[in-house]
């Protein structure tokens, strides 16, 4: 086997390695409650989805990939819409483009 093949074969290894360590981590690979097979199937199929659909989106905008800011940038933009939706106000069109963003991001990590 040619060098260029072993590091072909190790960096798909790698990049499969890493997709479960992500899904075990960060989208409950490991936590099903089911004992049925077809359910089962179902989580472990929605786990390592929801991981290929976050490098994918990272993919296309162009901005490094983690997980763990990944995830914490969508439960900030939950936090934020419920405490817009608890407080029953209107949010200023202007302020809250300007500052969702940062709200957002805040706490992410920067891979």
């Amino acid at each position: 086997m040619s060098g260029k093949d072993v590091m072909e074969y190790y960096r798909t290894r790698f990049q499969i390695k890493f997709c479960f360590r992500d899904a075990k981590s960060f989208t409950g690979l490991m936590q099903p409650q089911a004992m049925d097979v077809t359910e089962l199937s179902f989580n472990f199929n929605a786990s390592l989805t929801s991981v290929n659909l976050a490098k994918v989106l990272a993919k296309e905008k162009r901005i490094p990939f983690s997980m763990a800011s990944r995830k914490e940038m969508i439960h900030n933009a939950y936090l934020l819409e419920r405490f817009i939706c608890v407080s029953g106000m209107r949010p200023n069109r202007r302020l809250y483009d300007k500052l969702v963003k940062e709200l957002v991001e805040f706490a992410a990590i920067a891979a």
